[in-house]
């Protein structure tokens, strides 16, 4: 995808009622980046400029703890910002980004963006529209990781991801050992509920497919 099918991806997202004169704007403060898979685009603590918003692929957002144990934050799917902390004062990443699959970003000079935030309020609502339904989404993560029940939990997680997908089959967006580590499970105890979950009837498992098969309470 070149830069102008993104900027018209960004806009659809965003700025589906914003003139194309900020899509003009955004065009001088912007690029297009492409990411291999595993490669990482910045890493935690990294002095930034950029905001980025992922275009096509995946990517996984992770920090590591003094014991060097390895914590993500968040997947990230197309048609999302990310890294967008730096729109304020903080002016380096929190977190390390990885690819998880091959990718390309739209990167935003972040200092250029908030002018046009503060010159643009139909920009700057849409905007933070999207960031309050972010925000949603990982307090809702953090309600899921504070239960004590495993099964539960997972469970949370993919009756989320079926009701946002609208299908009762689902797709792993990250390999099952980085789903383990987003939902605090360890790898071997992931294992042991998938073919739990399984054995029970309430999941059936193609690989990174999953159909859910009754919903439990």
């Amino acid at each position: 995808m070149n830069k102008k099918d993104a900027l018209r991806f960004f806009k659809n997202v965003f700025l589906s009622t914003a003139d194309d004169e900020i899509i003009e704007k955004l065009t001088y403060i912007s690029s297009i980046k492409k990411i291999s898979k595993k490669e990482i685009l910045f890493m935690e603590e990294e002095k930034g400029s950029n905001v980025y918003f992922l275009v096509s692929g995946a990517i996984k957002l992770y920090k590591t703890n003094d014991e060097g144990k390895t914590v993500i934050i968040h997947l990230v799917k197309p048609g999302d910002i990310f890294a967008e902390i730096l729109l304020y004062l903080k002016k380096t990443y929190p977190v390390t980004a990885e690819a998880l699959e091959d990718s390309t970003v739209l990167a935003i000079d972040a200092e250029k963006l908030f002018d046009q935030l503060k010159a643009n309020p139909d920009f700057s609502m849409k905007l933070i529209g999207a960031l309050a339904k972010r925000i949603k989404e990982l307090l809702s993560k953090i309600e899921n990781l504070t239960l004590d029940d495993v099964k539960k939990r997972f469970l949370n997680y993919i009756y989320t991801l079926s009701k946002q997908k609208k299908t009762d089959t689902i797709t792993l967006p990250a390999p099952k050992g980085d789903i383990a580590l987003m939902l605090g499970i360890r790898a071997e105890t992931f294992s042991r509920l998938l073919k739990k979950l399984q054995d029970e009837g309430i999941i059936f498992i193609d690989g990174k497919n999953i159909k859910i098969l009754k919903e439990v309470n």
